[in-house]
């Protein structure tokens, strides 16, 4: 349990530092700046974080999901326009998934929305999947557009079932011709001979307007996976992750958690902010209750700012209360809390509209 604690603190610390970043080599040598002026860099990190959420909240497609889904006199999440028109198509056309299989070459054409008849209507022929519609109830405009664009496919198995996963996909939407959302994914693979069909290579882009995040997912070895991250924003905001992980077996239809994970290790980069973290987490999870000495011994976490090593993130436990801790150069250490106390509270108060 203190062990999942710890990937927790960490998964929500690390989250906040890699928005706007950019990865970069480090260096182990000392640091030109005073522990005083690595705080404020951090300080300025976070605000950094802040500002690009707000930048998420402006956008494009937060426009359209406040618009299309939290449109009621009490801004609560509603969708049952888009179910209607979902169910709506499906008894005017036929299912969508048919044992598991996505139907697109037999509902490819361009349909439009009828606002009077409250029906769909074939417009015309077309070898993608085109839908245009009113982004909310009582609106007469057809003013959202979703298009499958491409689709390819496969057979997997799990537990006796046969399920088809994309291999290729392509689809966008868009909202008085803007476009708000995307998702282009290539390069799908499955290893199939195994009793759960895990993905071995996988390539995803997907814009959020105005968020363009890219994803790349890698299978180097039966026990060995990488996963890679970066985002960007016309505003500057831009992130980047890698995360390493070996597996203790590759028996994955049996993998059920953390316990059955040998080691993770990887980097956040944060413009000139930068975290190298690794964990043993075979050698943690054997014990039935670490110590904070115990987990330290079999984690990392060092701390650089423009390529030079400012501190490390270290876990301890205070009356019983999970804490980390920045251990800087001079020796002094701080709670993260005096970055992150306030984050619930920043995070509630950008996305307002949705809460």
């Amino acid at each position: 349990m203190k062990f999942k604690k710890l990937l927790l603190g960490l998964a929500v610390f690390a989250t906040i530092l890699y928005s706007c970043s950019s990865e970069s080599s480090s260096d182990s040598s000392s640091s030109p700046t005073t522990v005083a002026e690595d705080k404020q860099n951090i300080s300025n990190t976070f605000d950094s974080f802040y500002n690009c959420l707000n930048t998420l909240d402006d956008g494009e497609l937060s426009n359209f999901l406040l618009y299309s889904l939290f449109n009621s006199g009490n801004q609560e999440y509603n969708d049952s326009w888009i179910k209607s028109i979902s169910n709506k198509f499906e008894a005017q056309y036929g299912k969508v998934f048919i044992n598991n299989k996505l139907q697109f070459a037999n509902r490819a054409g361009v349909y439009v929305w009828n606002p009077t008849s409250q029906n769909w209507t074939k417009q015309s022929s077309s070898n993608i999947v085109t839908l245009k519609f009113p982004s909310r109830q009582n609106q007469t405009e057809n003013d959202a557009e979703f298009s499958l664009n491409s689709y390819n496919d496969t057979s997997v198995s799990y537990t006796s079932e046969t399920y088809w996963l994309p291999t290729q996909v392509n689809l966008t939407l868009k909202r008085n011709n803007n476009l708000v959302f995307s998702l282009n994914a290539s390069n799908i693979t499955f290893d199939v001979n195994t009793n759960f069909s895990m993905p071995t290579n996988a390539d995803v882009v997907i814009y959020t307007a105005p968020y363009t995040h890219n994803f790349s997912w890698r299978r180097n070895s039966a026990v060995d996976f990488q996963l890679t991250y970066n985002s960007a924003t016309p505003q500057g905001c831009t992130n980047a992750i890698v995360t390493n992980v070996k597996l203790k077996h590759s028996d994955y239809g049996n993998i059920t958690s953390v316990s059955d994970v040998k080691t993770v290790n990887g980097n956040v980069a944060v413009g000139n902010l930068k975290i190298v973290y690794a964990a043993n987490v075979e050698a943690i999870t054997a014990y039935d209750n670490p110590t904070p000495a115990q987990i330290n011994n079999n984690t990392n976490a060092e701390v650089y700012y423009n390529n030079f090593k400012i501190g490390n993130l270290i876990y301890d436990e205070v009356n019983g209360v999970s804490k980390f801790y920045i251990v800087y150069s001079d020796g002094s250490r701080e709670n993260v809390d005096v970055y992150v106390a306030d984050f619930e509270t920043k995070i509630r108060s950008i996305f307002a509209n949705y809460l």
